[in-house]
């Protein structure tokens, strides 16, 4: 395969509507999980750090990923 395929919009379209299915487990998911933190021993002061720590860590491994992914395609 030498050239990158073309996305159009019904793929495009699909990407999207499946990450929103998945944002929406995310947030079902995070409804409870202050309750869980706490189960499991984290105090109410720390709850912040524990809801911070999955975004900061996608900001960080997303683009590193993403990085690799984009690189697949040329040699």
């Amino acid at each position: 395969m030498n050239e990158k395929p073309v996305q159009r919009f019904g793929g495009l379209w699909n990407i999207s509507f499946g990450f929103f299915g998945i944002q929406i487990g995310f947030a079902l998911q995070n409804a409870n999980m202050s309750r869980i933190f706490q189960t499991l021993g984290g105090s109410l002061d720390d709850l912040s750090y524990l809801w911070i720590a999955a975004p900061l860590t996608g900001l960080l491994v997303q683009p590193i990923i993403g990085h690799y992914s984009d690189r697949t395609w040329t040699r």
